[in-house]
């Protein structure tokens, strides 16, 4: 699941959709969905601070994710901290990287992420 502006989140449906992997999306002409069924998604793609109203959802749910964000900053380090299984990649995207990652994580590969996050 993409949870991301409209047309960033068009991008990397167009992307993965083409590595194969099923995708939906909820973009800004869209509320993000505050409570989703965890067992539909093997990974959730969201932005800092587009997707935080979700955050503690995905926490609670224990979901796979991959944050984007412009910036790091003390608060979304603190907010990284929560996460049990997720990588934090900055803005604007290896396009390359960012498959690979989707891959490793979709494979369920978290070895490199220590203390539940990893910034890539």
């Amino acid at each position: 699941m993409i949870i991301d502006e409209v047309g960033f989140s068009r991008i990397c449906a167009a992307i993965l959709e083409f590595e194969g992997y099923g995708i939906e999306t909820v973009g800004s002409d869209a509320r993000p969905p505050l409570v989703f069924d965890a067992e539909k998604y093997g990974l959730v793609i969201t932005s800092y601070p587009y997707g935080a109203l979700l955050f503690d959802e995905i926490k609670r749910k224990n979901i796979a994710t991959i944050i984007l964000s412009d910036h790091i900053n003390g608060e979304l380090i603190g907010i990284l901290e929560g996460f049990t299984n997720s990588y934090c990649m900055i803005k604007p995207l290896d396009y390359q990287k960012f498959r690979a990652l989707v891959q490793q994580a979709m494979s369920g590969d978290f070895s490199n992420v220590q203390g539940g996050y990893n910034i890539v």
